[in-house]
């Protein structure tokens, strides 16, 4: 996620800029281009590449482009899949999604401070208290279903902050995408304060985890400004949500870029979440 600061695309991360929220941060080191070809085929999947840069996450050599990481192998299988159209800007998920009933277990690092952890909780209580087929608990310990992790996140170039980001979206068995990534530059366990969106922020990136696009994926400048921007199929899906608004909906928690505030679940969000859980 992005803050303008911008939120996460698919792998999905959030990013700021001076206005907005996003996951990628103006304080660390500046990223390097990546192969024009890989960008070409990046480009080629709806995937804006001006933040793009090569990465290693969660072992994997790779590509982060937008919020999130993919691998050569990956970029690759999603190319047959280009094709997509003009939606307007609704509530979306991925082709892949959680299999339910389910209980999710989410491990939050302990180099998390207690106002990080109390967000965390707070994050979760947003989804358990819809009463949905899928549900979050607390683990003590690493290796859970989803693992939230601490570590610095890249520069983005001529972009925003990086808050955080997502390895990806479901996978074909029904499992949620881990680990995520929260930047430590934004929410380090040393500082006292925890900005205002940090339960947002939690609860965006465990969206994309569990199968939800950005909301204004077809056109990412309704939250982020700049030019129009359409993230695409992305070789993930983007399958419309019935009964979401047939336009942009301003304060959802899956905007691609955030303003920095706390923004809990609107009416389209809880639609979206009850429809597809």
């Amino acid at each position: 996620m992005k803050k303008s600061r911008l939120l996460s695309l698919f792998g999905a991360a959030i990013i700021t800029t001076s206005t907005f929220v996003s996951c990628d941060s103006n304080s660390t080191e500046e990223i390097q281009s990546i192969d024009p070809l890989t960008k070409a085929k990046l480009e080629t999947l709806g995937f804006d590449t001006e933040t793009a840069f090569e990465d290693t996450f969660n072992g994997k050599q790779g590509i982060s482009v937008e919020d999130i990481f993919l691998t050569e192998k990956q970029i690759e299988q999603m190319l047959p899949t280009v094709g997509f159209g003009n939606e307007n800007n609704k509530h979306y998920r991925t082709t892949n999604i959680v299999s339910t009933p389910r209980v999710v277990s989410v491990y939050m690092d302990t180099q998390f401070n207690s106002t990080m952890q109390a967000a965390f909780d707070d994050a979760l209580n947003r989804y358990n208290s819809l009463g949905l087929e899928i549900s979050f608990q607390r683990s003590n310990n690493s290796g859970a279903d989803i693992d939230i992790l601490s570590q610095k996140l890249k520069r983005v170039r001529g972009g925003g902050i990086i808050l955080g980001r997502s390895a990806g979206f479901p996978d074909t068995n029904g499992n949620p995408a881990t680990p995520i990534v929260l930047n430590s530059d934004i929410y380090n366990p040393r500082r006292g304060g925890v900005p205002a969106d940090a339960a947002t922020v939690i609860a965006h990136e465990i969206g994309h985890a569990i199968g939800f696009r950005h909301t204004d994926y077809t056109d990412r400048s309704f939250s982020c400004g700049g030019p129009t921007s359409n993230e695409g199929d992305a070789g993930v899906g983007a399958i419309y949500i019935p009964g979401t608004p047939s336009g942009p909906e301003n304060g959802s928690w899956m905007l691609a870029c955030s303003n920095g505030t706390d923004r809990p679940f609107t009416s389209g969000d809880i639609t979206a979440l009850e429809t597809t859980y």
